[in-house]
């Protein structure tokens, strides 16, 4: 049954959610959109660039993605948070796949052993830390504001807050009301995130296909500060401008690339690890044949529209 596995892995921002079929696993990060699935067929365009995985391999490149090294950033732990809160998704949908949650469920488990014996020291930096470090060290923003409210949202306004003042804006409206309890700290008003120019000091965490601050925005912004950095971490940018790191605009791939540099110990650590993924990948293999033959195979699949994207 194992080798029934496969992940198609997508850069980010090029499946639309329209296209998926029933019963699929999806993790959105940063970088790409990954699907697992036991069947046969996931998305209704075929010709979507992409790469494709089977059985085993499927696992292990799963599993080597959420111990971070499939990341720019090697061994980042922003992954994880991810693929937690793409699990609670799935398993809260009613067209799910009892034998993927086992597969999903040891991945958890694989994951955390990798990350204790093998990776811990390996990236320190992370992109909330790498965001910290450019906008409390470089700067010293006395006011940060925080667009988005997913976890690396969070995740951010837990690098700030203990150091200077953090407001959030963000379209989910219980969701920031959540944390500004939770963390003790403001909102502005998502309907006038047009006037954001007005704070000198930004790090947006949302991704999206359409531009939110245009090229305008960046010049008014531009011309209100003196002193000024706007992080963007969002993938696909919404942002749109001409505007570089000398003007003040730290973009995703400006922080892959300072956290790209990798030192020959940790490069030794990374191959230990990928070789005890990949044991341990050949492991899984007979557990899961004997696990999910027992289960009752699924009906066959049927389009949707109302798979939930993450």
């Amino acid at each position: 049954m194992i080798n029934a596995l496969k992940l198609w892995n997508f850069t980010a921002g090029v499946l639309p959610p329209e296209e998926l079929m029933a019963h699929a696993f999806v993790l959105k990060t940063c970088q790409r959109t990954i699907v697992l699935t036991l069947q046969d067929k996931i998305i209704k365009s075929p010709t979507l660039s992409h790469q494709l995985y089977v059985g085993q391999d499927s696992y292990l490149f799963l599993l080597e993605t959420i111990c971070g090294l499939k990341s720019k950033l090697v061994g980042e732990n922003e992954i994880v948070g991810q693929f937690k809160d793409a699990y609670k998704d799935y398993l809260s949908r009613a067209d799910r796949d009892n034998k993927l949650l086992i597969v999903l469920e040891k991945l958890f488990k694989d994951a955390k052993d990798i990350r204790t014996q093998y990776l811990i020291g390996i990236s320190q930096k992370t992109y909330a830390s790498l965001t910290r470090r450019h906008l409390l060290s470089r700067v010293h923003a006395d006011h940060i504001v925080v667009l988005g409210s997913g976890q690396l949202a969070e995740d951010l306004i837990n690098q700030f807050k203990k150091k200077t003042k953090v407001s959030i804006c963000a379209r989910n409206l219980t969701r920031v009301s959540e944390l500004c309890r939770l963390h003790q700290i403001e909102s502005i008003d998502w309907e006038h995130r047009d006037q954001l120019h007005q704070y000198a000091f930004i790090a947006n965490t949302i991704g999206s296909q359409s531009v939110l601050w245009d090229e305008s925005f960046f010049e008014a912004w531009a011309s209100n500060h003196s002193k000024k950095l706007f992080v963007d971490l969002g993938s696909p940018s919404v942002i749109q401008t001409p505007m570089t790191y000398i003007d003040g605009i730290i973009r995703l791939d400006d922080i892959f690339n300072e956290g790209a540099v990798v030192e020959g110990q940790k490069q030794t650590q990374i191959a230990l690890a990928r070789a005890a993924m990949l044991s341990i990948s050949e492991r899984r293999k007979d557990l899961f044949e004997k696990k999910l033959n027992k289960l009752a195979p699924l009906p066959t699949p049927h389009l949707t529209s109302g798979v939930r994207y993450l």
